[in-house]
């Protein structure tokens, strides 16, 4: 058996290292034979993708660019290695080469559903996929992906077409079910969840979802036995043990409520969710389900009300999302900003509600001393008089692309002055290449180095509750340059302890920020698009932002670098006077009693 012969055996038996040393074997017997230089690359690039896999497979296809193997395979290799914008382009490519390729078609579906957003193309190019070959499963897996955001129906028929031809996998049949709960189809749901968990007694999605449908008859049960008319308690619906906003947003809304003796029900989106400090409940007799997501998640509940509590970032929804939501009987956002984003979408302006969210200096972790940070020379942050931070997700949204460059163009190495970077929850791989690669852009894009401006100290580590409060009290400022927030909860808080506040005048700013509290960043509004780039950011495709505008944000830095602006305005009394948990709860009550949903002698 010849070395080329012994790595595809190898290969296909899952033994990684012996196909490598065949596969390098192969290529020095027939270094111009282009499938061994293919071989190579395929071995090098098995789950996890190695660089020097990826860097094979490149170099044959510069010496050989038409050749479909190799081109097929060097774009399956990029994609798994996160490297979307290459791999679209050459499967691109590849699609030129052989027109009726079913795997470019698929693979580029998949991409414009999960990486550039497009979701009318991805459903399209998977159709498409689907009809050259209508035998392939995972085509139509990744159609009923496509399709999902959109149009359940078609999803579920894709998801049916899946299962006949592979009727073992558990996967499509939990997806089947997850389909049907969107559509408040529980008990449908259940033959499905059945089937995939007598395939896989322990799948945990399968797991999730039936829990769920358990505790939807409970509560579609709870609410016939109350009776006609409003309900006598509220089922909350949402990611409440998760990081994520909308969590921190769920948790106060439960905390707040059983302090105002409203009885709950709560429904994590896991199913029997449950965290440290607040235990599930029973069926409280319900009316309403209120579930705090976004509308792509929400799944209603027979005999209930479902009521979608959302946001958005920018001026208006995708199409994608306005359809989503006309399956909810109500929505209620926290700004005029959102209002504004759905109404402009066609959803009806007489089921739309705001209700502000709360705002707090986190009074548990009130005791929290200061973190000690120090610089990249070794020097206390603390030392300095101008300590500027910004807590955001390494996301485009977040435009720290911006906030570098305003770095960079407003500040110098002898300032006395440090930014303060949390990017999110810290400790992420993908952040921290996101990062690294918008630090190069960045500096290339100016025109300077970071070595010339003042530090940036980078905190990236995850941090507790108490940790987080010690690291706003390390700063002096909170400085925002987003693109646009639903409600910006750490500049919020920033604001509610004291700290000075810069931010764009735009989205949720406005809602509880002028002139007389922060010091704001004038904006126009434009495409939304990746950092450096024309490619659109996935989220929000087809869609506008706001882009604060940077030399006035440079200004507003340098002012108060060299003691122009020395006094930035104190919004603590103004938002924990105005927009407290407590406020917010009262709010929302009056709004679901006024629609009939909540008992009148439960709410002030």
């Amino acid at each position: 058996m010849d070395a080329y012969t012994q790595a595809v055996a190898h290969h296909r038996a899952g033994r990684a290292p012996q196909a490598v040393a065949a596969a390098r074997a192969a290529l020095a017997a027939a270094p111009d034979d282009p499938l061994a230089h293919n071989l190579l690359g395929v071995c090098l690039t098995a789950p996890p993708p190695q660089a020097e896999g990826i860097q094979v497979l490149r170099t044959a296809v510069a010496r050989w660019p038409t050749h479909e193997h190799l081109v097929t395979n060097l774009a399956m290799a990029l994609q798994g290695a996160g490297e979307q914008q290459e791999a679209w382009h050459w499967l691109r490519h590849l699609l030129v080469l052989n027109p009726a390729s079913a795997v470019a078609i698929d693979r580029l579906g998949f991409l414009a559903n999960t990486w550039r957003g497009d979701r009318e193309q991805a459903a399209r190019l998977t159709d498409r996929a689907a009809r050259l070959s209508p035998q392939d499963e995972g085509i139509r897996i990744d159609q009923s992906l496509a399709w999902a955001p959109h149009d359940l129906d078609r999803t579920i028929l894709a998801l049916n077409a899946a299962i006949t031809l592979n009727p073992q996998n558990g996967y499509a049949y939990v997806q089947r079910a997850g389909a049907l709960l969107r559509q408040g189809r529980w008990q449908e749901a259940l033959h499905p969840l059945r089937r995939a968990l007598k395939l896989d007694p322990v799948n945990d999605d399968a797991i999730k979802h039936a829990l769920r449908c358990q505790r939807y008859n409970a509560a579609s049960r709870s609410a016939v036995a109350q009776g006609p008319g409003p309900g006598a308690g509220l089922l909350l619906r949402g990611p409440f043990s998760t990081a994520s906003g909308y969590a921190h947003m769920g948790r106060r809304y439960i905390q707040t409520l059983r302090r105002q003796a409203v009885p709950l029900q709560v429904v994590g989106v896991f199913g029997h969710e449950t965290w440290a400090d607040e235990p599930l409940e029973a069926p409280v007799g319900a009316k309403a389900a209120i579930n705090i997501m976004v509308p792509l998640a929400v799944e209603p509940i027979p005999g209930l009300a479902t009521i979608l509590y959302s946001m958005f970032e920018g001026p208006r929804i995708s199409r994608t999302w306005a359809k989503q939501s006309l399956a909810a009987d109500m929505v209620i956002v926290p700004t005029e900003s959102s209002r504004l984003a759905w109404a402009s979408q066609g959803y009806p302006e007489d089921r739309l509600r705001v209700c502000p969210l709360g705002v707090d200096a986190e009074p548990a972790a009130a005791d929290a001393p200061p973190l000690t940070l120090v610089d990249g020379n070794g020097r206390r942050v603390d030392s300095y008089r101008h300590r500027f931070l910004n807590v955001s997700d390494a996301i485009p949204r977040k435009n720290l692309d911006g906030v570098l460059r305003v770095w960079l163009r407003a500040t110098s190495r002898g300032d006395d002055a440090v930014l303060i970077l949390k990017p999110g929850k810290g400790g992420n791989e993908t952040a921290r290449r996101h990062l690294q690669a918008i630090v190069r852009q960045t500096q290339d894009h100016v025109g300077r180095s970071f070595a010339d401006a003042a530090p940036i100290v980078l905190v990236d580590q995850p941090l507790s509750e108490a940790e987080m409060t010690g690291l706003f009290r390390t700063a002096r400022y909170y400085w925002s340059l987003s693109h646009g927030e639903g409600w910006d909860l750490p500049l919020s808080k920033a604001g509610a302890m004291g700290m000075g506040l810069i931010a764009p005048a735009h989205s949720s700013y406005l809602d509880y920020l002028d002139g007389r509290f922060a010091r704001l960043i004038p904006c126009t509004t434009g495409p939304a698009h990746l950092p450096y780039s024309s490619e659109p950011w996935e989220p929000f495709f087809g869609l506008d932002w706001w882009n604060p505008d940077e030399t006035v944000a440079a200004d507003i830095i340098a002012g108060i670098i060299a003691g122009r602006d020395p006094h930035l305005p104190d919004a603590s009394a103004h938002l924990l006077g105005n927009f407290t948990w407590d406020q917010a709860a009262h709010k929302l009550r009056r709004i679901l009693a006024d629609a009939g949903l909540l008992r009148q002698g439960d709410t002030p």
